[in-house]
């Protein structure tokens, strides 16, 4: 195993949106930083379970390339199971991950960030001011963590960070799916993106999804991890709805892949100049499961917090400003979000209630305006 003779200011975990989004914001400050990633980025990137859907402004925030996009959206159709269907409309994209996430490791290059792939991490420890951490490959040490490495967080847990209670996990399966543009078209439309919902018949506490991209369609579907018995039964009983199973009758499958969604903030979000980030700190939304904006967001209210203490000379409250910036943004409205989840999915009366709001508005505003 070879030392990197030396140390970074900032090693970011994980070269997801949070983690590269970081890095590069790091970089811009002034940081010396490394982006470590477990898996071999390669040319086209890493394979990612997500259906991919951003809001345009992310795009155009990110200087995002129109031509690496799969699909322009400007509706959400969402349809309950009981016959009802709701069309909620706004501008945005379908992306595949592998090509996104590729996008923004290669700006973290491009601003002088280290990129480390294909090396998982084994062992972090705290030695003094600095941690040294060792993957497969080599040893590597900086001031700051920013761990960016999902929900099961290597990072995390080998610092014995409380993990998520098992309630507050989902369990999402997504089907990758090759069919002709001429499908997609006649079944699903040229620019929507489908979202099925029922309590009593498809999924107790999530939804199932249909995401289309240029010739192919991200399948999808997602219940809490504690009610579920069988995950392959109840992924096909989604597939087998009349609807899907004629959408996808000449389709070929290309990817079945389970992953795991975090519903509740982590319990701890700083410790020691370790920070969580995006889905590791279970910033994602537990309504609809949105986990990109929060990713991107949080890496870089960490760096911003790093520099904040560094230039007052307070780095003993960084724990404080991470969490109190993340509450002014989003945090608090994640956890309010947690409760109403639960009010929402009562029953399939509530859940169309929901639905019927969200037609309208923003789920954010239904939270905090109590209409639900």
């Amino acid at each position: 195993m070879v030392n990197h003779s030396k140390p970074f200011d900032i090693i970011v975990v994980g070269a997801g949106p949070g983690g590269a989004s970081a890095a590069i914001h790091a970089a811009e400050n002034g940081y010396s930083v490394c982006l470590l990633e477990k898996e071999p980025l390669g040319i086209t990137g890493r394979y990612k379970a997500c259906g991919g859907a951003i809001d345009w402004k992310m795009v155009e925030a990110l200087a995002y390339p129109e031509e690496k996009i799969a699909r322009v959206i400007d509706s959400l159709e969402l349809h309950h199971l009981d016959g009802e269907s709701y069309s909620k409309k706004g501008e945005g994209a379908v992306v595949w991950r592998s090509v996104f996430d590729k996008y923004l490791a290669d700006v973290a290059v491009a601003h002088g960030v280290v990129i480390k792939d294909d090396e998982p991490l084994v062992a972090i420890e705290k030695q003094g001011p600095m941690y040294t951490i060792s993957t497969t490959k080599e040893k590597y040490q900086a001031t700051y963590v920013l761990a960016s490495d999902g929900i099961s967080s290597p990072t995390l847990r080998k610092l014995d960070w409380p993990r998520f209670p098992r309630e507050d996990l989902i369990l999402t399966i997504t089907q990758e799916m090759k069919i002709s543009k001429q499908t997609i078209a006649k079944f699903l439309g040229h620019s929507s993106l489908h979202l099925f919902f029922s309590i009593k018949s498809l999924s107790h506490l999530g939804y199932a999804w249909l995401f289309p991209k240029i010739d192919r369609i991200t399948v999808g579907w997602g219940n809490q991890l504690i009610r579920i018995n069988k995950s392959r039964e109840e992924f096909n009983l989604f597939l087998n709805m009349p609807f899907v199973k004629d959408l996808l009758k000449n389709s070929t499958t290309e990817r079945f892949k389970g992953h795991l969604i975090p519903v509740s903030v982590r319990p701890q979000l700083f410790k020691e100049n370790v920070y969580a980030v995006g889905d590791a700190g279970g910033l994602v939304d537990p309504i609809s499961g949105k986990g990109i904006p929060y990713a991107i967001e949080s890496g870089q209210i960490a760096i911003n917090t790093i520099k904040l203490c560094e230039n007052k000379g307070v780095q003993y409250k960084q724990g404080h400003y991470y969490e109190e910036t993340l509450g002014k943004d989003f945090l608090q409205l994640l956890r309010e979000k947690r409760v109403a989840r639960d009010r929402i999915y009562q029953n399939d009366q509530t859940l169309k209630q929901f639905l019927t709001l969200w037609e309208k508005h923003r789920s954010s505003e239904i939270v905090r305006r109590g209409l639900i």
